[in-house]
């Protein structure tokens, strides 16, 4: 059974307290929290038809950073669940934003000490774009590495269960971080999906309209549904983090290690090629007020997937 939130007007709201104390609670217990009018209507126009033409002119494609999220790299279809990751560092008007503004405000309320780290948008196609599956998004961090996650998540459009909306399993953060593997045993994709059962009963959708949002945690359960709507799904999501440290107990991740995925392929021959410099000096410019630390992550992180690309 999946419980349905209703959706409420969207009011956009500038605030320097956005979440009151009944939804950090909220976020505490369920691990999600939606909030209205994180955007207003003028900047939403202008954010998809930025994000739309990246799309279309395959900006990041030979980089790795524009891919379809759901199909093998053995298949040659036309990509149906598109993800371009930071689209900023092609337009970066995309940080000046009240959606940016507004986010850091909310971020700072649920995890102190947090920054922006990454922004990416996600494309349904419309009637073919395939929901995402059960994951958490710990599951796609390095694990020798720790630190708290928080990611916002925008539609463009108004969504509903029918249109590609989030559904999430209230509470699953306190399950600890469940075992995945690559979506239906493929480790061509790039999608990884839940691997072990837990109860789907609660789970609640989260029906949206453009301009809203929910903010999830790093260990809570969520999927998408397909888009059976006759519009392209986009949404453009945020993801801040707290500063890495070296975990005392890393977590085995054999699901990372097995990945073969046409987007991590490109990255790392991208990378061969001069690549990791330019990743380097994007995280600079991002985080020029972080401390020296997270760039040695971030440089450890590259050089690491050189290594890899010449041993495959």
């Amino acid at each position: 059974m999946i419980v349905k939130t209703s959706p409420k007007e969207n009011t956009f709201k500038d605030t320097a307290a956005f979440l009151s104390e009944g939804e950090l609670r909220s976020f505490a217990t369920n691990g999600f929290v939606s909030i209205t009018g994180i955007s207003p209507p003028g900047e939403l126009s202008r954010i998809r038809a930025i994000l739309a033409d990246l799309i279309a002119r395959r900006v990041g494609e030979k980089e790795g950073s524009l891919f379809d999220t759901m199909e093998s790299s053995t298949n040659q279809n036309a990509p149906k669940s598109i993800q371009l990751t930071n689209p900023s560092n092609y337009n970066a008007w995309l940080l000046q934003t009240d959606y940016v503004r507004n986010a850091t405000r909310v971020a700072h309320q649920l995890l102190p000490g947090c920054f922006l780290s990454c922004d990416f948008v996600l494309v349904k196609r419309a009637k073919v774009g395939l929901g995402t599956p059960w994951h958490q998004d710990e599951a796609y961090f390095d694990p020798e590495y720790d630190h708290g996650t928080l990611t916002f998540w925008m539609p463009l459009q108004d969504v509903g269960p029918d249109d590609g909306c989030m559904i999430y399993v209230p509470g699953s953060p306190q399950m600890g971080v469940l075992a995945h593997r690559s979506l239906h045993d493929d480790p061509h994709t790039h999608a990884f999906e839940c691997a072990v059962s837990f109860n789907q009963d609660q789970s609640v959708a989260v029906p949206l309209q453009a301009g809203d949002c929910v903010v999830h945690g790093q260990r809570t359960l969520h999927r998408s549904t397909n888009n059976q709507s006759s519009v392209d799904r986009y949404a453009y999501l945020l993801t801040f983090v707290t500063t890495p440290v070296l975990a005392r107990y890393p977590r085995k991740a054999p699901w990372l290690e097995q990945r073969r995925s046409i987007d991590q392929e490109k990255k790392r021959a991208w990378m061969l090629r001069g690549g990791v410099f330019v990743l380097v000096l994007r995280k600079i410019r991002k985080l020029r007020s972080r401390a020296p630390s997270m760039y040695l992550v971030y440089l450890k992180r590259g050089v690491n997937e050189i290594f890899r690309a010449h041993r495959s």
